[in-house]
């Protein structure tokens, strides 16, 4: 069974589970970001499903990024996202602080020539981060899948998650991937983590966590539109402790 099968059936379950509780069961379809081809549908800037599979599978290192929700109220599948303006012009970016800085983000953690960190000045390069976010292995799960066009409260937030927790936890699980970076809640998708998929999850400084038994790396950042801090500090605070993590962790990543 492919990822994207395994996908659309924790979709189905997730959707039986919001009936029951008298939820919207219209969730956000999430997962492996689609590698194919960018074409406007009209509304939007999307990827077509191609070989991220194969992809994923033979990748070096996987990136699973946690966000809060899609604070939209039309449903769409956001496997297919490009963080792009919604243009016909495919040569266009996005300008919110969303996307940008969830591709710098992205960059720094799967780019690190001779295990060291690349300097804010060097990774910042609009065009390289954008072609860099489109091809790359990464997963992105909303942690709260009914949209409602509006931002979920942390409270909000953390009584979804445990709503289903079982189902989220195992959405996690089945990308078995290297690097976790869990965006906004305040901690609370780390504390989500810790108590329902890697017990031993230990934390090695402020931004990262670590299970020794699963070699996963968890980060913990701001959420991307965060902006009471500039980009640049963001950023290097994050990288710092990253390369701290990687010397005290010479074998990160583990081989498959």
């Amino acid at each position: 069974m492919t990822l994207k099968e395994r996908e659309d059936k924790l979709f189905s379950r997730w959707e039986q589970r919001a009936r029951k509780l008298r939820e919207s069961d219209l969730i956000t379809k999430d997962g492996l970001l689609f590698r194919g081809d960018i074409h406007w549908n009209g509304v939007a800037q999307v990827h077509d499903p191609a070989d991220e599979e194969q992809l994923w599978h033979d990748a070096g290192m996987r990136l699973l990024i946690l966000t809060k929700e899609l604070d939209e109220e039309d449903l769409w599948d956001l496997r297919a996202e490009t963080g792009r303006v919604p243009s016909p012009r495919l040569t266009c970016r996005t300008a919110q602080h969303f996307f940008p800085n969830l591709e710098l983000w992205a960059y720094g953690l799967l780019t690190i020539p001779e295990r060291k960190v690349v300097p804010f000045g060097k990774a910042d390069n609009a065009t390289r981060l954008q072609g860099f976010y489109e091809n790359a292995p990464i997963a992105r799960v909303c942690c709260k899948k009914q949209p409602d066009g509006k931002a979920a409260s942390n409270s909000v937030l953390q009584r979804h998650m445990e709503n289903y927790a079982d189902l989220l936890a195992e959405q996690v699980k089945m990308y078995n991937a290297d690097i976790v970076l869990c965006t906004g809640g305040q901690g609370i998708m780390v504390d989500f983590l810790t108590r329902h998929v890697w017990k031993d999850l230990e934390q090695v400084n402020t931004h990262c966590y670590y299970t020794p038994t699963y070699h996963t790396l968890v980060v913990k950042q701001y959420h991307p539109c965060y902006t009471v801090y500039s980009r640049k500090d963001m950023y290097t605070a994050m990288m710092h402790d990253y390369q701290a993590f990687l010397k005290a962790y010479p074998q990160f990543p583990q081989q498959r």
